[in-house]
C-alpha cells in the first residue's frame, strides 16, 4: 500500500497536540522510542501495520484519516448538496437556498413547539 508519509505524519502531529502530549509522551504510549516516533512524525519513517493498528485502536482514528487517504465515490450529504448547487445558476442557487432556509426554520419550529408540548405532558403526570 502506498501513502504519503508526510499526511501521517501530520495525522500524528494532530493527534499527539489534541492529547496534549509531547513526541515523547505519545512515543511511551506506543510503546516505542522517542526517536522512531520522531522520525515517523516528521516524515522520515514509515511506521509498520502493527503500530498502525495501535494508533488507530488506543486513539479512535480512522485508518484511511491517518494514512492521508481520502476515499473515491463515498460523499457526504454536504458535499452532494454543494456540488448540485455549484451546478446551477446563481438565481436558481439563491432559490433553493432560500427553499432550504424556510424547511430549516420550519423543522426548527416544529422541535421547539414539541419540546415545549412533552415539558407540559411530563409535568402534569
Amino acid at each position: 500500500m502506498i501513502y504519503n508519509i508526510y499526511a501521517v505524519g501530520d495525522s500524528l502531529r494532530n493527534i499527539r497536540k489534541k492529547y496534549g502530549y509531547t513526541q515523547n509522551n505519545m512515543a511511551e504510549s506506543l510503546g516505542i522510542s522517542y526517536t522512531h516516533y520522531s522520525q515517523i512524525e516528521q516524515g522520515r519513517h514509515r511506521m509498520s501495520m502493527q503500530l498502525m493498528m495501535k494508533i488507530v485502536s488506543k486513539y479512535g482514528v480512522d485508518p484511511n484519516s491517518l494514512l492521508g487517504i481520502q476515499l473515491q465515490g463515498k460523499s457526504t450529504d454536504e458535499e452532494i448538496l454543494e456540488q448540485k448547487l455549484k451546478n446551477l445558476k446563481p438565481v436558481e442557487r439563491e432559490y433553493v437556498i432560500s427553499i432550504c432556509l424556510i424547511l430549516v426554520e420550519g423543522f426548527e419550529c416544529k422541535k421547539s413547539k414539541m419540546s415545549r408540548s412533552n415539558n407540559k405532558y411530563t409535568r402534569n403526570v
